[in-house]
Protein backbone atom coordinates (compact mmCIF):
# COMPACT_ATOMS: atom_id res chain seq x y z
CA UNK A 1 0.00 0.00 0.00
CA UNK A 2 1.24 3.50 -1.00
CA UNK A 3 2.29 5.43 2.18
CA UNK A 4 0.94 9.19 1.61
CA UNK A 5 2.98 12.00 3.19
CA UNK A 6 0.22 14.39 4.16
CA UNK A 7 -0.47 12.76 7.74
CA UNK A 8 0.37 10.44 10.03
CA UNK A 9 -3.04 8.68 9.32
CA UNK A 10 -1.78 6.89 6.64
CA UNK A 11 1.48 5.16 8.40
CA UNK A 12 -1.10 4.09 10.95
CA UNK A 13 -3.13 2.83 8.60
CA UNK A 14 -0.33 0.71 6.93
CA UNK A 15 1.26 -0.43 10.02
CA UNK A 16 -1.90 -1.93 10.42
CA UNK A 17 -2.11 -3.89 7.30
CA UNK A 18 0.85 -5.34 7.99
CA UNK A 19 -0.25 -6.68 11.64
CA UNK A 20 -4.23 -8.14 10.74
CA UNK A 21 -5.42 -8.58 14.69
CA UNK A 22 -4.59 -4.85 15.28
CA UNK A 23 -6.05 -3.70 11.90
CA UNK A 24 -10.25 -3.60 12.97
CA UNK A 25 -9.07 -1.46 16.43
CA UNK A 26 -7.33 1.24 14.44
CA UNK A 27 -9.41 1.02 11.96
CA UNK A 28 -11.55 2.42 14.90
CA UNK A 29 -9.14 4.74 16.19
CA UNK A 30 -8.27 6.06 12.91
CA UNK A 31 -12.25 6.78 11.85
CA UNK A 32 -12.74 8.33 14.67
CA UNK A 33 -9.95 10.98 14.42
CA UNK A 34 -10.62 11.82 11.60
CA UNK A 35 -14.18 12.64 11.94
CA UNK A 36 -12.95 14.38 14.69
CA UNK A 37 -10.98 16.28 12.76
CA UNK A 38 -13.21 17.40 9.77
CA UNK A 39 -15.69 18.36 12.09
CA UNK A 40 -13.98 21.44 13.07
CA UNK A 41 -13.27 22.48 9.57
CA UNK A 42 -16.50 24.45 9.63
CA UNK A 43 -19.00 25.61 12.31
CA UNK A 44 -22.23 27.10 11.06
CA UNK A 45 -25.27 28.97 13.30
CA UNK A 46 -28.55 30.12 12.04
CA UNK A 47 -29.67 32.85 14.31
CA UNK A 48 -27.09 32.07 17.26
CA UNK A 49 -28.27 28.43 16.76
CA UNK A 50 -25.62 25.92 15.80
CA UNK A 51 -26.43 23.75 12.68
CA UNK A 52 -25.12 20.64 12.30
CA UNK A 53 -23.03 20.21 9.42
CA UNK A 54 -22.49 16.68 7.64
CA UNK A 55 -20.10 15.32 5.36
CA UNK A 56 -20.82 14.01 1.87
CA UNK A 57 -19.67 10.59 2.58
CA UNK A 58 -18.77 8.63 5.48
CA UNK A 59 -15.09 8.05 4.20
CA UNK A 60 -12.18 9.50 6.75
CA UNK A 61 -9.54 11.64 5.25
CA UNK A 62 -7.13 8.80 5.15
CA UNK A 63 -7.92 7.50 2.04
CA UNK A 64 -7.06 10.76 0.56
CA UNK A 65 -10.97 11.45 -1.44
CA UNK A 66 -12.00 14.42 -1.34
CA UNK A 67 -15.34 15.09 0.69
CA UNK A 68 -17.57 17.93 0.83
CA UNK A 69 -19.45 19.54 3.86
CA UNK A 70 -23.41 20.35 4.12
CA UNK A 71 -25.76 21.84 6.31
CA UNK A 72 -29.38 21.98 6.38
CA UNK A 73 -31.36 24.88 7.81
CA UNK A 74 -35.11 25.16 8.00
CA UNK A 75 -36.45 28.29 6.45
CA UNK A 76 -39.75 29.46 7.42
CA UNK A 77 -40.74 32.80 5.73
CA UNK A 78 -38.18 34.99 8.01
CA UNK A 79 -34.82 36.17 7.42
CA UNK A 80 -31.94 34.31 9.04
CA UNK A 81 -28.71 35.17 10.10
CA UNK A 82 -25.85 32.76 8.97
CA UNK A 83 -22.72 32.80 10.85
CA UNK A 84 -20.06 30.79 9.30
CA UNK A 85 -17.08 29.97 11.43
CA UNK A 86 -13.78 28.24 10.40
CA UNK A 87 -10.53 27.45 12.29
CA UNK A 88 -8.48 26.95 8.92
CA UNK A 89 -9.35 30.76 7.42
CA UNK A 90 -9.20 33.87 8.10
CA UNK A 91 -11.61 35.81 6.56
CA UNK A 92 -9.84 39.41 6.30
CA UNK A 93 -7.33 37.84 4.65
CA UNK A 94 -8.21 34.72 2.12
CA UNK A 95 -10.33 34.63 -0.70
CA UNK A 96 -13.88 33.65 -0.65
CA UNK A 97 -17.39 33.97 -2.32
CA UNK A 98 -20.75 33.67 -2.17
CA UNK A 99 -23.04 32.43 -4.54
CA UNK A 100 -25.26 32.17 -6.63
CA UNK A 101 -24.29 35.54 -7.20
CA UNK A 102 -27.74 36.26 -8.85
CA UNK A 103 -28.81 36.29 -4.95
CA UNK A 104 -26.67 39.18 -4.07
CA UNK A 105 -26.20 38.47 -0.80
CA UNK A 106 -23.50 40.22 0.66
CA UNK A 107 -20.91 38.79 3.55
CA UNK A 108 -19.45 40.52 6.36
CA UNK A 109 -15.90 39.31 7.42
CA UNK A 110 -14.45 39.57 10.37
CA UNK A 111 -11.23 37.29 11.68
CA UNK A 112 -12.17 33.85 11.55
CA UNK A 113 -15.71 34.32 11.16
CA UNK A 114 -17.99 35.30 7.82
CA UNK A 115 -22.13 36.17 8.38
CA UNK A 116 -24.80 37.34 5.96
CA UNK A 117 -28.68 37.31 5.94
CA UNK A 118 -31.10 35.27 4.14
CA UNK A 119 -34.47 35.66 2.99
CA UNK A 120 -35.37 32.26 0.56
CA UNK A 121 -35.65 28.95 0.37
CA UNK A 122 -32.97 28.12 -1.88
CA UNK A 123 -29.08 27.00 -1.87
CA UNK A 124 -26.09 28.43 -0.97
CA UNK A 125 -22.36 27.71 -1.84
CA UNK A 126 -19.44 29.29 0.00
CA UNK A 127 -16.33 28.57 -1.79
CA UNK A 128 -13.07 29.31 0.38
CA UNK A 129 -9.76 29.35 -1.47
CA UNK A 130 -7.14 27.47 -0.03
CA UNK A 131 -3.27 26.19 -1.55
CA UNK A 132 -4.03 28.59 -4.60
CA UNK A 133 -7.52 27.45 -5.52
CA UNK A 134 -10.84 26.99 -4.35
CA UNK A 135 -10.67 23.46 -2.77
CA UNK A 136 -12.84 24.32 0.14
CA UNK A 137 -16.72 24.71 -0.15
CA UNK A 138 -19.52 24.86 2.04
CA UNK A 139 -23.20 23.78 1.11
CA UNK A 140 -26.27 25.60 2.62
CA UNK A 141 -29.52 23.77 1.70
CA UNK A 142 -32.39 26.03 2.62
CA UNK A 143 -35.29 23.88 2.99
CA UNK A 144 -39.14 24.48 3.44
CA UNK A 145 -39.96 22.91 7.05
CA UNK A 146 -41.15 19.22 6.53
CA UNK A 147 -44.77 18.32 6.53
CA UNK A 148 -45.00 14.68 8.11
CA UNK A 149 -48.44 12.58 6.74
CA UNK A 150 -51.11 11.98 8.95
CA UNK A 151 -52.45 8.71 7.30
CA UNK A 152 -49.07 6.40 7.38
CA UNK A 153 -47.69 3.19 8.56
CA UNK A 154 -44.48 3.51 10.18
CA UNK A 155 -42.18 1.13 8.94
CA UNK A 156 -40.34 0.28 12.44
CA UNK A 157 -43.47 0.14 14.43
CA UNK A 158 -44.90 -2.43 11.77
CA UNK A 159 -42.73 -4.22 10.48
CA UNK A 160 -39.92 -4.40 12.91
CA UNK A 161 -37.47 -2.93 11.03
CA UNK A 162 -34.46 -1.57 12.40
CA UNK A 163 -33.35 1.66 11.86
CA UNK A 164 -30.02 1.90 14.06
CA UNK A 165 -28.09 1.02 10.57
CA UNK A 166 -27.19 -2.18 12.90
CA UNK A 167 -28.61 -4.93 10.59
CA UNK A 168 -29.43 -5.28 7.10
CA UNK A 169 -33.33 -5.09 6.44
CA UNK A 170 -33.65 -5.47 2.98
CA UNK A 171 -36.24 -8.28 3.33
CA UNK A 172 -38.38 -6.05 5.99
CA UNK A 173 -38.39 -2.84 3.83
CA UNK A 174 -38.76 -4.74 0.44
CA UNK A 175 -42.02 -6.43 2.40
CA UNK A 176 -43.08 -3.05 3.48
CA UNK A 177 -42.82 -1.68 -0.10
CA UNK A 178 -44.73 -4.58 -1.54
CA UNK A 179 -47.49 -3.94 1.12
CA UNK A 180 -47.72 -0.46 0.78
CA UNK A 181 -48.96 -0.72 -2.84
CA UNK A 182 -52.47 0.06 -3.88
CA UNK A 183 -53.17 0.87 -0.72
CA UNK A 184 -54.23 4.79 0.85
CA UNK A 185 -51.42 5.02 3.29
CA UNK A 186 -48.03 6.35 2.93
CA UNK A 187 -45.25 4.13 4.22
CA UNK A 188 -43.26 6.36 6.34
CA UNK A 189 -39.49 6.00 7.57
CA UNK A 190 -38.85 7.62 10.93
CA UNK A 191 -35.47 9.12 11.72
CA UNK A 192 -32.82 6.40 11.63
CA UNK A 193 -30.33 4.65 9.30
CA UNK A 194 -31.58 1.93 7.23
CA UNK A 195 -29.00 -0.45 5.94
CA UNK A 196 -30.59 -2.56 2.43
CA UNK A 197 -29.27 -4.44 -0.55
CA UNK A 198 -31.09 -3.70 -3.71
CA UNK A 199 -35.25 -2.31 -3.34
CA UNK A 200 -37.49 -2.10 -5.59
CA UNK A 201 -40.66 0.46 -5.13
CA UNK A 202 -43.57 -0.43 -6.32
CA UNK A 203 -46.95 0.84 -8.45
CA UNK A 204 -49.74 3.32 -6.50
CA UNK A 205 -47.64 4.14 -3.87
CA UNK A 206 -46.65 6.31 -1.70
CA UNK A 207 -43.13 7.07 0.73
CA UNK A 208 -42.04 9.56 3.14
CA UNK A 209 -38.82 9.90 4.18
CA UNK A 210 -38.04 11.63 7.57
CA UNK A 211 -36.13 14.71 7.20
CA UNK A 212 -33.50 12.37 9.56
CA UNK A 213 -34.04 9.14 8.14
CA UNK A 214 -31.20 7.55 5.80
CA UNK A 215 -31.61 4.65 3.45
CA UNK A 216 -28.16 3.32 2.86
CA UNK A 217 -26.39 0.57 0.86
CA UNK A 218 -24.03 -1.89 2.38
CA UNK A 219 -20.88 -2.47 1.49
CA UNK A 220 -20.83 -6.42 2.27
CA UNK A 221 -21.79 -7.62 -1.01
CA UNK A 222 -20.99 -6.04 -4.70
CA UNK A 223 -23.22 -9.04 -6.23
CA UNK A 224 -26.17 -7.86 -4.27
CA UNK A 225 -26.75 -4.93 -6.75
CA UNK A 226 -25.86 -6.50 -9.83
CA UNK A 227 -28.67 -5.98 -12.97
CA UNK A 228 -30.61 -9.29 -13.53
CA UNK A 229 -32.55 -7.74 -16.20
CA UNK A 230 -31.57 -6.92 -19.93
CA UNK A 231 -30.72 -3.67 -19.46
CA UNK A 232 -27.24 -4.55 -17.41
CA UNK A 233 -27.27 -1.60 -15.29
CA UNK A 234 -26.75 -1.97 -11.71
CA UNK A 235 -28.20 -0.07 -8.79
CA UNK A 236 -29.62 0.20 -5.51
CA UNK A 237 -33.17 1.55 -5.63
CA UNK A 238 -35.08 0.52 -9.11
CA UNK A 239 -38.20 1.63 -10.41
CA UNK A 240 -39.13 -0.45 -12.67
CA UNK A 241 -42.67 -0.78 -14.44
CA UNK A 242 -44.39 1.25 -11.90
CA UNK A 243 -46.93 4.18 -12.64
CA UNK A 244 -47.84 6.29 -9.88
CA UNK A 245 -45.18 6.44 -7.23
CA UNK A 246 -45.08 9.41 -4.74
CA UNK A 247 -42.16 10.02 -2.45
CA UNK A 248 -41.42 12.87 -0.45
CA UNK A 249 -39.95 13.93 2.89
CA UNK A 250 -36.85 15.42 3.25
CA UNK A 251 -34.58 12.12 4.14
CA UNK A 252 -31.93 10.75 2.52
CA UNK A 253 -31.40 7.99 -0.28
CA UNK A 254 -27.44 7.07 0.12
CA UNK A 255 -25.94 4.97 -2.45
CA UNK A 256 -22.55 4.44 -0.59
CA UNK A 257 -20.59 4.45 -3.53
CA UNK A 258 -17.54 5.70 -2.59
CA UNK A 259 -17.31 3.12 -0.19
CA UNK A 260 -18.87 0.16 -2.08
CA UNK A 261 -16.92 1.08 -5.24
CA UNK A 262 -13.52 3.01 -4.01
CA UNK A 263 -12.99 0.98 -0.84
CA UNK A 264 -14.86 -2.52 0.03
CA UNK A 265 -15.07 -3.67 -3.60
CA UNK A 266 -12.98 -1.38 -5.93
CA UNK A 267 -11.47 -4.37 -8.37
CA UNK A 268 -14.68 -5.74 -8.63
CA UNK A 269 -16.14 -2.16 -9.48
CA UNK A 270 -13.58 -1.80 -12.59
CA UNK A 271 -15.38 -5.16 -14.01
CA UNK A 272 -18.86 -4.30 -13.45
CA UNK A 273 -18.96 -0.79 -13.77
CA UNK A 274 -20.59 1.67 -10.67
CA UNK A 275 -23.63 1.24 -9.83
CA UNK A 276 -26.77 4.05 -10.13
CA UNK A 277 -28.32 5.42 -6.89
CA UNK A 278 -31.82 5.06 -8.64
CA UNK A 279 -32.78 3.86 -11.70
CA UNK A 280 -36.27 4.72 -13.17
CA UNK A 281 -37.22 2.44 -15.85
CA UNK A 282 -39.99 2.08 -18.35
CA UNK A 283 -41.98 3.67 -15.79
CA UNK A 284 -44.32 6.76 -15.65
CA UNK A 285 -46.38 8.78 -13.25
CA UNK A 286 -43.38 9.30 -10.30
CA UNK A 287 -43.19 12.30 -8.82
CA UNK A 288 -40.09 12.64 -6.22
CA UNK A 289 -40.18 15.95 -3.75
CA UNK A 290 -37.38 16.94 -1.40
CA UNK A 291 -35.78 13.99 -0.91
CA UNK A 292 -31.92 14.32 -0.81
CA UNK A 293 -29.68 11.58 -3.16
CA UNK A 294 -26.43 11.21 -2.38
CA UNK A 295 -22.96 9.36 -3.16
CA UNK A 296 -23.66 6.90 -5.76
CA UNK A 297 -20.70 5.13 -7.70
CA UNK A 298 -21.45 6.19 -10.90
CA UNK A 299 -24.79 8.18 -12.08
CA UNK A 300 -26.78 9.51 -9.83
CA UNK A 301 -30.22 9.24 -10.98
CA UNK A 302 -31.36 7.39 -14.56
CA UNK A 303 -34.13 7.78 -16.03
CA UNK A 304 -34.27 5.45 -18.59
CA UNK A 305 -37.61 4.79 -21.12
CA UNK A 306 -40.08 6.78 -19.37
CA UNK A 307 -42.58 9.35 -19.11
CA UNK A 308 -44.28 11.74 -16.63
CA UNK A 309 -41.17 12.08 -14.59
CA UNK A 310 -40.57 15.18 -11.99
CA UNK A 311 -38.21 15.83 -9.36
CA UNK A 312 -38.78 19.02 -7.33
CA UNK A 313 -36.88 20.08 -4.52
CA UNK A 314 -34.71 17.62 -4.25
CA UNK A 315 -30.94 17.48 -3.62
CA UNK A 316 -28.75 15.47 -4.91
CA UNK A 317 -24.86 15.15 -4.45
CA UNK A 318 -22.84 12.78 -6.41
CA UNK A 319 -19.32 12.16 -4.77
CA UNK A 320 -16.84 14.70 -6.61
CA UNK A 321 -13.64 12.56 -5.61
CA UNK A 322 -11.07 11.63 -7.81
CA UNK A 323 -10.51 7.95 -8.12
CA UNK A 324 -10.32 5.38 -10.72
CA UNK A 325 -12.85 3.62 -9.06
CA UNK A 326 -15.55 5.65 -9.32
CA UNK A 327 -17.66 5.85 -12.54
CA UNK A 328 -18.88 8.72 -14.57
CA UNK A 329 -20.53 10.85 -11.40
CA UNK A 330 -23.15 12.47 -13.77
CA UNK A 331 -26.23 13.94 -11.14
CA UNK A 332 -29.67 13.28 -13.42
CA UNK A 333 -29.70 11.39 -16.77
CA UNK A 334 -33.29 11.49 -18.71
CA UNK A 335 -32.82 8.92 -21.43
CA UNK A 336 -34.84 7.95 -23.97
CA UNK A 337 -37.43 9.68 -21.95
CA UNK A 338 -40.28 12.30 -21.83
CA UNK A 339 -42.29 14.91 -20.32
CA UNK A 340 -39.16 15.20 -17.72
CA UNK A 341 -38.85 17.88 -14.94
CA UNK A 342 -36.58 18.50 -12.49
CA UNK A 343 -37.27 21.98 -10.82
CA UNK A 344 -36.35 23.94 -7.84
CA UNK A 345 -33.33 21.33 -6.72
CA UNK A 346 -29.54 21.25 -6.19
CA UNK A 347 -27.11 19.23 -8.08
CA UNK A 348 -23.41 18.62 -7.31
CA UNK A 349 -22.07 16.12 -9.36
CA UNK A 350 -18.11 15.02 -10.11
CA UNK A 351 -19.44 14.45 -13.64
CA UNK A 352 -22.80 16.46 -15.60
CA UNK A 353 -24.86 17.86 -13.19
CA UNK A 354 -27.79 16.98 -15.92
CA UNK A 355 -26.67 15.11 -19.20
CA UNK A 356 -30.49 14.20 -21.75
CA UNK A 357 -29.48 11.42 -23.79
CA UNK A 358 -30.47 8.69 -26.03
CA UNK A 359 -27.85 5.64 -25.25
CA UNK A 360 -29.75 3.19 -27.19
CA UNK A 361 -31.95 0.74 -24.89
CA UNK A 362 -34.74 0.24 -26.88
CA UNK A 363 -36.96 -2.84 -26.51
CA UNK A 364 -35.75 -4.80 -28.86
CA UNK A 365 -32.67 -3.13 -29.65
CA UNK A 366 -34.38 -1.42 -32.79
CA UNK A 367 -36.58 1.32 -31.78
CA UNK A 368 -34.78 3.58 -29.76
CA UNK A 369 -37.65 6.22 -27.66
CA UNK A 370 -36.75 9.77 -28.41
CA UNK A 371 -35.82 12.44 -25.66
CA UNK A 372 -38.68 14.95 -25.64
CA UNK A 373 -40.79 17.79 -23.82
CA UNK A 374 -37.71 17.79 -20.73
CA UNK A 375 -37.75 21.17 -18.74
CA UNK A 376 -34.70 21.73 -16.07
CA UNK A 377 -35.69 25.27 -14.39
CA UNK A 378 -34.59 27.50 -11.45
CA UNK A 379 -31.80 24.99 -10.12
CA UNK A 380 -28.43 25.74 -8.84
CA UNK A 381 -26.02 23.84 -10.22
CA UNK A 382 -22.46 22.72 -9.22
CA UNK A 383 -20.44 20.46 -11.10
CA UNK A 384 -16.34 20.24 -12.65
CA UNK A 385 -17.61 18.83 -16.00
CA UNK A 386 -21.34 20.00 -18.17
CA UNK A 387 -24.18 21.77 -16.26
CA UNK A 388 -26.47 21.94 -18.55
CA UNK A 389 -25.71 19.25 -21.70
CA UNK A 390 -27.74 17.09 -24.70
CA UNK A 391 -25.36 14.02 -25.21
CA UNK A 392 -23.11 12.53 -26.08
CA UNK A 393 -25.34 9.69 -26.36
CA UNK A 394 -27.76 10.42 -29.50
CA UNK A 395 -28.93 7.39 -30.59
CA UNK A 396 -32.45 7.97 -31.35
CA UNK A 397 -34.13 9.89 -34.32
CA UNK A 398 -35.02 13.14 -32.11
CA UNK A 399 -34.28 15.05 -29.00
CA UNK A 400 -36.85 18.04 -28.86
CA UNK A 401 -38.95 20.57 -27.20
CA UNK A 402 -35.94 21.11 -24.34
CA UNK A 403 -35.89 23.59 -22.09
CA UNK A 404 -33.18 24.90 -19.81
CA UNK A 405 -34.74 28.37 -18.01
CA UNK A 406 -33.74 30.32 -14.84
CA UNK A 407 -30.64 27.85 -13.61
CA UNK A 408 -28.01 28.85 -11.21
CA UNK A 409 -24.63 27.62 -12.26
CA UNK A 410 -21.80 28.16 -9.54
CA UNK A 411 -19.01 26.50 -11.52
CA UNK A 412 -18.61 24.30 -14.39
CA UNK A 413 -16.21 23.85 -17.07
CA UNK A 414 -18.43 23.83 -19.92
CA UNK A 415 -22.18 25.70 -18.89
CA UNK A 416 -24.05 24.84 -21.54
CA UNK A 417 -23.18 21.49 -24.10
CA UNK A 418 -24.82 19.52 -27.16
CA UNK A 419 -22.96 16.91 -27.98
CA UNK A 420 -24.40 14.93 -30.94
CA UNK A 421 -22.39 12.00 -32.27
CA UNK A 422 -24.88 9.43 -33.06
CA UNK A 423 -27.25 10.84 -35.81
CA UNK A 424 -30.18 12.01 -33.89
CA UNK A 425 -31.39 15.55 -34.82
CA UNK A 426 -31.75 18.13 -31.63
CA UNK A 427 -33.71 20.86 -32.18
CA UNK A 428 -36.42 23.34 -30.69
CA UNK A 429 -33.76 23.80 -27.50
CA UNK A 430 -34.23 26.83 -25.45
CA UNK A 431 -31.41 28.30 -22.61
CA UNK A 432 -33.01 31.04 -21.23
CA UNK A 433 -32.00 33.04 -18.07
CA UNK A 434 -29.11 30.86 -16.98
CA UNK A 435 -26.46 32.61 -14.33
CA UNK A 436 -23.18 31.31 -14.62
CA UNK A 437 -20.57 31.97 -11.59
CA UNK A 438 -17.41 30.53 -11.85
CA UNK A 439 -15.34 28.18 -14.44
CA UNK A 440 -14.28 25.32 -13.04
CA UNK A 441 -10.32 24.60 -13.94
CA UNK A 442 -11.05 21.00 -15.92
CA UNK A 443 -10.40 19.86 -19.84
CA UNK A 444 -12.49 22.27 -21.80
CA UNK A 445 -13.10 25.58 -19.65
CA UNK A 446 -15.57 26.47 -22.82
CA UNK A 447 -19.06 28.53 -21.92
CA UNK A 448 -20.67 27.04 -24.62
CA UNK A 449 -19.91 23.37 -26.38
CA UNK A 450 -21.86 22.38 -29.27
CA UNK A 451 -20.73 20.09 -32.29
CA UNK A 452 -22.09 17.31 -34.81
CA UNK A 453 -19.30 14.28 -34.99
CA UNK A 454 -19.51 11.15 -35.36
CA UNK A 455 -18.75 8.25 -32.53
CA UNK A 456 -17.37 6.37 -35.27
CA UNK A 457 -16.51 7.84 -38.92
CA UNK A 458 -17.10 4.54 -40.55
CA UNK A 459 -20.68 3.59 -39.46
CA UNK A 460 -22.20 6.50 -37.55
CA UNK A 461 -24.64 9.03 -38.71
CA UNK A 462 -24.23 12.60 -38.81
CA UNK A 463 -26.64 14.22 -36.74
CA UNK A 464 -27.78 17.88 -36.40
CA UNK A 465 -28.44 20.95 -34.05
CA UNK A 466 -31.09 23.71 -35.11
CA UNK A 467 -33.42 26.19 -33.91
CA UNK A 468 -31.41 26.30 -30.86
CA UNK A 469 -32.03 29.79 -28.83
CA UNK A 470 -29.66 31.21 -26.16
CA UNK A 471 -31.86 33.96 -24.38
CA UNK A 472 -31.28 36.50 -21.51
CA UNK A 473 -28.16 34.67 -20.07
CA UNK A 474 -24.94 35.97 -18.13
CA UNK A 475 -21.62 34.54 -17.41
CA UNK A 476 -20.01 36.44 -14.60
CA UNK A 477 -16.77 35.47 -15.90
CA UNK A 478 -15.06 34.80 -19.35
CA UNK A 479 -13.99 31.24 -19.91
CA UNK A 480 -10.23 30.23 -20.85
CA UNK A 481 -11.29 28.57 -23.86
CA UNK A 482 -13.77 30.45 -26.44
CA UNK A 483 -17.16 29.52 -27.35
CA UNK A 484 -17.85 26.29 -30.10
CA UNK A 485 -20.32 25.68 -31.96
CA UNK A 486 -18.58 23.35 -34.89
CA UNK A 487 -19.47 20.64 -37.48
CA UNK A 488 -16.59 18.03 -37.76
CA UNK A 489 -17.46 16.95 -41.02
CA UNK A 490 -17.47 18.41 -44.11
CA UNK A 491 -21.13 16.31 -45.12
CA UNK A 492 -23.13 18.92 -42.81
CA UNK A 493 -24.00 22.09 -44.09
CA UNK A 494 -24.10 25.31 -41.85
CA UNK A 495 -27.63 25.20 -41.31
CA UNK A 496 -27.13 22.27 -39.91
CA UNK A 497 -26.21 23.38 -37.05
CA UNK A 498 -28.39 26.78 -36.27
CA UNK A 499 -28.01 29.00 -33.12
CA UNK A 500 -29.29 32.01 -32.40
CA UNK A 501 -28.12 34.47 -29.34
CA UNK A 502 -29.79 37.23 -27.82
CA UNK A 503 -28.96 39.11 -25.06
CA UNK A 504 -25.99 36.86 -24.21
CA UNK A 505 -23.62 38.52 -21.84
CA UNK A 506 -19.79 37.96 -21.06
CA UNK A 507 -17.96 39.94 -18.27
CA UNK A 508 -20.77 42.38 -18.87
CA UNK A 509 -19.90 42.81 -22.85
CA UNK A 510 -23.15 41.63 -24.92
CA UNK A 511 -22.52 39.79 -27.68
CA UNK A 512 -23.62 40.58 -30.91
CA UNK A 513 -21.09 39.55 -33.43
CA UNK A 514 -18.37 36.96 -34.21
CA UNK A 515 -16.54 38.86 -31.65
CA UNK A 516 -12.68 37.12 -31.81
CA UNK A 517 -12.68 37.89 -27.61
CA UNK A 518 -15.16 35.10 -27.79
CA UNK A 519 -14.81 32.57 -30.97
CA UNK A 520 -12.59 31.32 -32.70
CA UNK A 521 -13.59 31.89 -36.25
CA UNK A 522 -11.45 28.99 -37.18
CA UNK A 523 -13.57 26.38 -34.98
CA UNK A 524 -17.04 28.13 -35.56
CA UNK A 525 -18.51 27.13 -38.68
CA UNK A 526 -21.96 27.03 -37.77
CA UNK A 527 -25.25 29.49 -38.60
CA UNK A 528 -25.01 31.95 -35.64
CA UNK A 529 -27.03 34.52 -35.24
CA UNK A 530 -27.41 37.73 -32.90
CA UNK A 531 -30.61 39.95 -31.69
Amino acid sequence: MTIFKRSGFEIVYYISTKFFGLRFLLLIFIYSLSFHSNAKTFEVYADDKPVEVFEQNDVPSIHGLSSYKFARITYTGKPIGIKLQSTELNFNHSEWSISPKRYKIKGEKSGNQLSFIIDRLGYVVIRLKQNQDFTKRLVLLFEAPEVIPEKRINIVDFYDVDNSGQKNETSKIQRALDDISGTENVLYFPPGKYKSYKLEFRSNSRIHLNKNARIIADDHSLSSYISDDKTKINHFILIKDVQNLHISGLGTLDGNGTQINALSHPDQSLKIGGMRLLLIYRSRNVQIEGILLKDAGRWNTHILNSEHISFRYCKLMNNPAESKYLGSLDGWDPDSSSDILIENSFGWAGDDTVAIKCTGWGENQEMIPNAERITIRNNVFLTKKSALKIGTETYCELMQNIVFENNDIIESDRVMGINVRDGASVKEVLFKNIYADHCHPDRKQTAINFYITKRNRYTSSLGKIQNITIEDCNFEEAFPNKLAFFRYYSETKKKDLSVHLKNVFIEGKKIEEIDTNFFDPKKNNAKLSFN
